[in-house]
């Protein structure tokens, strides 16, 4: 996901008023944006999971249409949100509007700094275990460092310098970011 862009106004008697976001994403860049925020990686990662109790294949598709349509019906309720509350933040402002500052507030902590950040490091690290099988170099075999009960593979530092690279491309701009994940 990109940094939000922002622009200041031009400072009039009239436009004394918060910044406001850029639209900079056209509607190919937000339908894909949402499909990989939707399906994401996860398809790779556990797709092998969801098939390994299921006794026929048919049943692994039918798992699948069945957690489309409950995301649809999740994508229903968040567009009747939107349209209710046009603000700027997402779950923040519908939970600011619920609950409360409070509740919000930690909500968005907890996003920041637990959910976003554990599915970075989960995907950066699947992705280059992944890497590694292609490229037997950037193996989780390869020890480069232990200390203090860290164990440093260049798997792992594979996985730092993406996380790196994605953060640098985001700060970047909202266009590159946009084709990144495009």
């Amino acid at each position: 996901m990109s940094v939000p862009t922002v622009s200041q106004p031009a400072a009039t008697a009239e436009s004394k008023s918060q910044p406001t976001l850029v639209r900079g994403l056209s509607l190919l860049d937000s339908v894909l944006l949402l499909v990989g925020g939707i399906i994401g990686s996860s398809i790779f990662l556990t797709a092998k999971d969801i098939a390994a109790p299921l006794p026929h294949p048919v049943l692994f598709l039918l798992v699948w249409v069945l957690g489309g349509v409950i995301s649809l019906f999740a994508c229903f309720a968040l567009a009747e949100l939107g349209s209710m509350f046009p603000d700027s933040g997402g779950q923040y402002v519908y939970l600011r509007e619920a609950y409360g500052d409070l509740v919000a507030f930690l909500y968005g902590w907890m996003l920041f700094s637990v959910a976003n950040g554990g599915s970075i490091a989960a995907l950066s690290v699947a992705s280059a275990a992944y890497l590694g099988e292609i490229v037997p170099v950037i193996s989780q075999q390869r020890v480069v460092l232990t200390a203090a009960g860290i164990t440093l593979t260049r798997a792992s530092i594979v996985a730092l310098l993406a996380i790196g690279l994605v953060t640098w491309i985001n700060v970047v701009g909202l266009r590159r970011g946009a084709l990144l994940q495009n």
